[in-house]
């Protein structure tokens, strides 16, 4: 038996951002804003915020420290600056970063403990504030999703604090946040939406709900990745990347992901590879290694991502879409070879060792076990 679970209010289409002062009120008039430390604010959206909460006579303290790969430290720092000045919401708006410690904030605002212990596994157990994301790339979907990724830099391990209370009360999605996106950014957070959404749909634990939305997913973030790149002002191309990552968030809290997740959490941590340049780097391949399991699985994503398929075996049409996969992140600049960020033989070892705990293992068509990663990573070389 299998169970879909999305207690979460969605607010789409374009302008909607506007709404955000109306969404707060509904749940509190002293909010914590978290942010990163600048692009927010080049983008002229922070000031944007700030001038339609501040209008609507909330009041509102700032968290900007938010940066790439989160950790337990900023996300402890932002829940002691909220119980400080006693704020009754938590808003996130941003990319996957900020978005997880406003996340991790929320959940454990009335918890006793601290984030390091809830990372380490210590369960949440009520909810806490309510918790408001807005999205500004399209990659992640953590705008809908029920966890939040940390890393612990005393041990290197990057996991989730996970479950039911860490889900967002309301999520703001608006396209028109994401049209200022600089290119590698766009390239980084589509292809890590890209994988998730192949990943989610081929995934052991996929069922006809989260079929409906990766299959969706797959068919917008494929035919408009490359264009959102090139062309950052195409709303319709920004649209479906954003939307493509939302649906992609709905289906992998239920579906989990694959082997290319799985690889990525280490190899982003030790050689600071953005993570979706490394997911989006690491997919071909293990599309490659697990299509014998699936490959009608796999054919349809081929179908999926536009492909001609006609008078090609399953096997071939599931090797199309893996060849499509490389193609799409190669154009939009992402490299095809982890040695290009000196990865080496000899550091495959640790990085298996530390990939093996993921359960995004379990969830990859192909059961994946440490000869398994050792062929996938010294393909990848």
């Amino acid at each position: 038996m299998k169970q879909f679970y999305l207690p979460i209010k969605v607010i789409t289409g374009v302008g909607c951002f506007s709404q955000l002062p109306e969404v707060v009120r509904s749940y509190g008039q002293r909010a914590l804003l978290v942010c990163g430390q600048s692009a927010l604010r080049r983008s002229g959206i922070l000031d944007r915020a700030l001038h339609d909460l501040h209008g609507a006579k909330l009041q509102v303290v700032l968290y900007d420290e938010a940066r790439a790969e989160p950790t337990v430290e900023m996300a402890q720092k932002a829940l002691d600056l909220a119980r400080r000045e006693q704020v009754e919401v938590v808003i996130s708006i941003g990319g996957g970063s900020a978005l997880d410690v406003g996340k991790a904030v929320a959940a454990l605002y009335k918890q006793a403990g601290t984030v390091r212990e809830y990372h380490s596994g210590r369960t949440v157990e009520e909810r806490g504030l309510p918790f408001i994301s807005v999205p500004t790339t399209a990659g992640t979907g953590t705008e809908v999703t029920n966890n939040a990724v940390l890393t612990d830099p005393d041990t290197g391990i990057k996991q989730s604090i996970r479950g039911a209370y860490l889900t967002a009360v309301a999520a703001v999605v608006d396209p028109e946040l994401t049209l200022t996106l600089p290119p590698e950014i766009t390239a980084g957070s589509g292809a890590d939406a890209l994988c998730q959404s192949i990943e989610s749909f081929v995934s052991v634990a996929a069922q006809p709900i989260t079929d409906a939305l990766t299959s969706q997913a797959i068919q917008w973030i494929g035919r408009s990745l490359v264009r959102a790149y090139e062309q950052g002002s195409d709303v319709q191309a920004r649209s479906d990347m954003l939307y493509g990552s939302l649906l992609t968030g709905m289906a992998m809290s239920h579906t989990r992901l694959g082997g290319a997740h799985a690889l990525a959490h280490p190899l982003g941590y030790h050689y600071h590879i953005p993570h979706g340049v490394v997911c989006g780097l690491l997919l071909p391949y293990v599309m490659e290694y697990s299509l014998e399991y699936v490959p009608d699985r796999y054919a349809q994503v081929a179908h999926l991502l536009g492909l001609d398929t006609r008078g090609a075996t399953l096997r071939e049409a599931a090797q199309q879409a893996a060849a499509a996969a490389r193609e799409t992140t190669r154009k939009v600049g992402i490299p095809d070879r982890l040695c290009t960020f000196g990865v080496k033989h000899e550091d495959l070892p640790k990085l298996i060792q530390e990939s093996l705990p993921s359960a995004n293992l379990k969830s990859n068509p192909k059961p994946l076990g440490a000869e398994d990663l050792q062929v996938i990573l010294e393909r990848a070389l």
